[in-house]
Protein backbone atom coordinates (compact mmCIF):
# COMPACT_ATOMS: atom_id res chain seq x y z
CA UNK A 1 0.00 0.00 0.00
CA UNK A 2 1.34 3.43 -0.83
CA UNK A 3 1.09 6.55 1.28
CA UNK A 4 -2.02 8.66 0.71
CA UNK A 5 -0.31 12.06 0.82
CA UNK A 6 -3.57 14.04 0.64
CA UNK A 7 -4.93 12.20 3.69
CA UNK A 8 -1.56 12.59 5.41
CA UNK A 9 -1.64 16.34 4.81
CA UNK A 10 -5.18 16.61 6.13
CA UNK A 11 -4.21 14.78 9.31
CA UNK A 12 -1.21 17.05 9.83
CA UNK A 13 -3.51 20.05 9.45
CA UNK A 14 -6.07 18.48 11.82
CA UNK A 15 -3.52 17.78 14.55
CA UNK A 16 -1.97 21.22 14.07
CA UNK A 17 -5.39 22.72 14.80
CA UNK A 18 -5.99 20.35 17.73
CA UNK A 19 -2.65 21.35 19.22
CA UNK A 20 -3.81 24.87 20.07
CA UNK A 21 -4.51 26.19 16.57
CA UNK A 22 -0.82 26.31 15.71
CA UNK A 23 -0.31 28.21 12.47
CA UNK A 24 1.52 26.71 9.53
CA UNK A 25 4.22 29.30 10.08
CA UNK A 26 4.65 28.34 13.76
CA UNK A 27 4.82 24.60 13.01
CA UNK A 28 7.19 25.19 10.10
CA UNK A 29 9.44 27.18 12.40
CA UNK A 30 9.41 24.36 15.00
CA UNK A 31 10.55 21.85 12.37
CA UNK A 32 13.01 24.21 10.67
CA UNK A 33 11.16 24.23 7.36
CA UNK A 34 9.38 26.97 5.41
CA UNK A 35 5.67 27.67 5.73
CA UNK A 36 5.35 27.12 1.98
CA UNK A 37 6.90 23.66 2.28
CA UNK A 38 4.50 22.74 5.10
CA UNK A 39 1.54 24.09 3.11
CA UNK A 40 2.50 21.81 0.20
CA UNK A 41 2.71 18.83 2.58
CA UNK A 42 -0.74 19.64 3.95
CA UNK A 43 -2.12 19.85 0.39
CA UNK A 44 -0.52 16.52 -0.47
CA UNK A 45 1.60 17.95 -3.28
CA UNK A 46 4.91 17.58 -1.39
CA UNK A 47 6.06 14.20 -0.10
CA UNK A 48 7.85 14.64 3.23
CA UNK A 49 10.84 12.55 4.23
CA UNK A 50 10.71 10.26 7.23
CA UNK A 51 12.88 12.77 9.11
CA UNK A 52 10.37 15.54 8.37
CA UNK A 53 7.46 13.34 9.53
CA UNK A 54 9.33 12.59 12.76
CA UNK A 55 9.94 16.31 13.28
CA UNK A 56 6.24 17.04 12.69
CA UNK A 57 5.06 14.32 15.07
CA UNK A 58 7.49 15.47 17.75
CA UNK A 59 6.39 19.10 17.35
CA UNK A 60 2.71 18.12 17.59
CA UNK A 61 3.26 15.53 20.37
CA UNK A 62 1.57 12.76 18.40
CA UNK A 63 2.64 9.35 17.17
CA UNK A 64 3.69 8.56 13.63
CA UNK A 65 0.77 6.10 13.57
CA UNK A 66 -1.59 9.04 13.93
CA UNK A 67 -0.35 10.41 10.61
CA UNK A 68 0.12 7.19 8.67
CA UNK A 69 -2.88 5.24 9.96
CA UNK A 70 -4.39 4.53 6.50
CA UNK A 71 -1.01 3.47 5.10
CA UNK A 72 -0.14 0.93 7.79
CA UNK A 73 -1.14 -2.74 7.69
CA UNK A 74 -0.72 -2.93 11.45
CA UNK A 75 -1.10 -0.07 13.86
CA UNK A 76 -1.64 0.28 17.57
CA UNK A 77 -2.82 3.85 17.21
CA UNK A 78 -5.61 4.97 19.47
CA UNK A 79 -6.16 8.21 17.58
CA UNK A 80 -9.67 7.26 16.58
CA UNK A 81 -10.93 6.30 20.03
CA UNK A 82 -13.32 8.35 22.11
CA UNK A 83 -10.84 8.40 24.99
CA UNK A 84 -8.09 9.78 22.76
CA UNK A 85 -10.36 12.54 21.44
CA UNK A 86 -11.33 13.40 25.03
CA UNK A 87 -7.68 13.66 26.07
CA UNK A 88 -6.81 15.94 23.12
CA UNK A 89 -9.03 18.61 24.63
CA UNK A 90 -7.49 18.44 28.13
CA UNK A 91 -4.64 20.25 29.77
CA UNK A 92 -1.81 18.21 31.32
CA UNK A 93 -3.38 18.04 34.78
CA UNK A 94 -6.75 16.93 33.40
CA UNK A 95 -5.02 14.27 31.29
CA UNK A 96 -3.15 12.90 34.32
CA UNK A 97 -6.37 12.71 36.39
CA UNK A 98 -8.32 11.00 33.60
CA UNK A 99 -5.54 8.49 32.93
CA UNK A 100 -5.12 7.70 36.64
CA UNK A 101 -8.89 7.27 37.00
CA UNK A 102 -9.06 4.99 33.94
CA UNK A 103 -6.21 2.83 35.29
CA UNK A 104 -7.95 2.51 38.66
CA UNK A 105 -11.25 1.63 36.97
CA UNK A 106 -9.53 -1.01 34.82
CA UNK A 107 -7.88 -2.55 37.89
CA UNK A 108 -11.27 -2.67 39.61
CA UNK A 109 -12.90 -4.33 36.60
CA UNK A 110 -10.09 -6.91 36.42
CA UNK A 111 -10.43 -7.67 40.12
CA UNK A 112 -14.18 -8.19 39.63
CA UNK A 113 -13.50 -10.52 36.71
CA UNK A 114 -15.21 -8.27 34.20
Amino acid sequence: MSVNYVALGKRISYFRMQCGNITQEALASKINRSREFLAKIEKGTEHPSVATLVDITDALCISIDDLLIDSLHYSVSTSNTELHRLLLDCNETEQEIIIRTAKELKATLVSLGI
